[in-house]
């Protein structure tokens, strides 16, 4: 079970990897760029510490100069008297440079005599490097401060130019995302959407893309930075100090065995986070398209309760997911705390037991080795704060990944074009089942001629609709096929066949934009005349005529000046405006009332006239005039023929035809 595990991660990641490799690619120049100046940061921020300690160490000799040069007169003038002394004594010319050297020759008592008068504790010699101090010098610490300045400035603007450069990329890159994302969604195939519910495919284009954009923006390359400064300043401290680098990373192990505990907790918890999410955008979508069923039915307060179930799951896996993060940045500043206690307490006690090392040089190891403790721990501390965002864009590339692999419409290569059916149409031994092992359609053989009308009728499930998809290769069947003059229709050219296949769905739909603009969808360069034609012939351009606007009249599919029948009657204005070699009506007076449903029923006859079409319905006084009625059930055929010899049968369809007309 647990291998299981290792691989979906180990497969997670490598698909976000693949996923950014494809869309990253393409800015290898721009990233050499940035890894220059990350590089160039990266240095100058490593030497600044260094570059601080001797600083302070320069300021420690120029205070201890200045000090000390302030007493240089009185030194030497003691130097003098002693020299005086000495010559007067010994017979000898004597000057005070050589006192010191002269004293030893002396016997002790002699030279306890000669310093008597000075201050306890000073040495002959240590008056003589008073004496011969010189005033102090601000030179090399303002030479230290100045280089400092410039590296802090050159470190920003080196930060600057790789942050508007990745920002550039990032830019650039998720809108090709965007769009490839949307390309690959109008290449998928109708079985992709009917296991998909709109909210699931609609976080993909939002809350992931809008992470991977985020992390890119923010944290990747602040990841990128800041393991560069982690491998100078380790490189840096070594080659400075090895003792006070041993200080510095005495406490790492447990704080990296911690930050990689809490990361793996969070990555879970992510995972889990991004999963409810996506299931409450679903769940507000389908909420939102039903709203008005919702109300009908008074549940209101089912539908808040569900909200509100969806909203707390996410609230948890929100929580524990942010608790997880947030527990890295106060863990590794406690390390680092701690880290610098003893850097200042183990350094305190290297200084003050070397020899060999003066205390201004000591004190400046000990102020650049804090500043290295900051630079050491602050990238670990900013890489696993950024993990949790690194973790939202893996799974967000993982699930768009997931998307890209999905298989898509098949299309064969140099298809056959499609433009008129010749002969007929042929149904011959047609299998199909949306899962596995349970078919929806059996055998199913119909033979269409050239200019008929077939009317699918049957109970609700025995696949009517199954054809329809079938026919328009909506999906690709499991066994026979469907051949328009003999040919397969999968070795046709699928926007060829496509084009050629016209379907008013039950259900009617209305873009965004004018009515114009939806009656000519299918035929953008329509003009006035033919959309005002297949409006008349649908019987809908009175109505449109007398809008203030008319045909200009801006519409949606969610706000529109039309009922759920006039709709339908745009629906099926904008496919006969395409002229399709074959017609597929598909319940298409089915959410309509009788007055409207007469109307249509003209629309259809009139664009039924001399074309080949396939029409299901469940009114059947809709399809009496068919020249074939084919009753299907449970996925089979199981009578065929026109309206006179099904009634005359006396089978299920005239079972059917009669109760119907007994109720209206």
């Amino acid at each position: 079970m647990e291998n299981t595990k290792s691989t979906k991660k180990m497969s997670d990641t490598t698909r976000a990897i693949r996923f950014f490799y494809l869309y990253l690619k393409k800015y290898k120049l721009q990233f050499a760029v940035i890894m220059i100046f990350i590089i160039a940061a990266t240095w100058l921020q490593v030497i600044a510490p260094s570059l601080l300690g001797d600083a302070i160490t320069n300021l420690s000799k120029y205070v201890g100069d200045f000090f000390t040069h302030q007493h240089a007169d009185d030194a030497r003038k003691a130097l003098e008297q002693m020299a005086q002394a000495l010559s007067q004594q010994t017979h000898q010319n004597i000057t005070w440079q050589h006192v010191p050297e002269f004293a030893k020759s002396l016997p002790q008592a002699a030279q306890e005599q000669l310093t008597s008068q000075l201050p306890k504790g000073t040495t002959l010699q240590s008056l003589y490097t008073v004496a011969t101090s010189h005033a102090a010098s601000t030179g090399t610490f303002m030479k230290g401060m100045w280089q400092l300045l410039a590296v802090y400035i050159a470190t920003g603007v080196s930060m600057l130019i790789y942050t508007l450069l990745f920002s550039r990329i990032v830019a650039h890159s998720t809108n090709r995302m965007r769009k490839g994302l949307f390309g690959k969604l109008e290449r998928l195939t109708i079985s992709y959407f009917d296991r998909h519910q709109d909210g699931d495919i609609l976080a993909r284009f939002t809350s992931d893309l809008d992470n991977i954009q985020n992390t890119l923006n923010q944290a990747l390359v602040s990841v990128v930075s800041n393991a560069a400064v982690f491998i100078g300043v380790i490189i840096q401290i070594f080659n400075k100090d090895i003792t006070f680098a041993w200080l510095t990373v005495a406490a790492s192990p447990v704080a990296i065995l911690s930050a990689v505990i809490i990361i793996r907790q969070s990555k879970k918890a992510t995972d889990k986070q991004q999963e409810e999410v996506s299931q409450l955008n679903a769940y507000m979508d389908e909420k939102i398209s039903g709203q008005k069923a919702i109300i009908v039915e008074g549940l209101q307060e089912d539908s808040i309760n569900g909200f509100l179930e969806h909203n707390e799951n996410v609230k948890k896996r929100t929580f524990a997911a942010q608790a997880w993060s947030g527990m890295i940045f106060p863990l590794m500043n406690g390390f680092q705390l701690l880290s610098i206690a003893i850097v200042i307490f183990g350094g305190t006690a290297y200084v003050l037991n070397d020899d060999s090392m003066s205390i201004a040089t000591g004190l400046g190891l000990l102020v650049a080795f804090v500043q290295y403790v900051q630079s050491y721990y602050n990238p670990i501390m900013q890489i696993s704060s950024n993990f949790g965002q690194l973790q939202l864009a893996i799974t967000g590339a993982t699930r768009l990944n997931v998307m890209f692999d999905e298989p898509e419409e098949v299309r064969p290569e140099n298809g056959k074009k499609f433009d008129t059916i010749k002969d007929g149409i042929q149904i011959e031994n047609l299998d199909f089942e949306y899962l596995p092992g349970k078919p929806v359609l059996k055998k199913v053989n119909i033979d269409v001629k050239k200019g008929q009308m077939v009317a699918l009728v049957g109970p609700t499930g025995s696949g009517k609709t199954t054809v329809m998809n079938l026919m328009n290769r909506f999906y690709d069947v499991n066994g026979g096929a469907i051949k328009f003059d003999g040919t397969d229709i999968r070795e046709f050219d699928l926007d060829s066949l496509r084009s050629n296949v016209g379907i008013v769905l039950q259900e009617s739909v209305l873009f965004d934009g004018t009515i114009a603009d939806n009656i000519k969808f299918g035929k953008p360069n329509a003009t006035q005349e033919e959309i005002e034609t297949v409006a008349k012939t649908t019987h809908i351009h009175d109505f449109i005529d007398s809008l203030p606007d008319k045909y200009e009249t801006h519409v949606s599919d969610d706000e529109s000046v039309f009922s759920v029948g006039q709709k339908q009657q745009i629906s099926i204005a904008r496919t006969i405006l395409t002229n399709p070699e074959l017609l597929i009506l598909d319940e298409a007076t089915s959410n309509v009332d009788t007055v409207t449903e007469q109307q249509i029923q003209w629309a259809m006859e009139a664009a039924i006239a001399g074309r080949t079409s396939f029409v299901i319905a469940h009114r059947l006084k809709t399809i009496l005039n068919a020249d074939k009625i084919v009753v299907l059930k449970d996925g089979e055929v199981i009578e065929e023929g026109n309206h006179h010899e099904l009634v005359a049968q006396g089978g299920f369809y005239s079972e059917l035809y009669h109760n119907q007309f007994v109720f209206e």
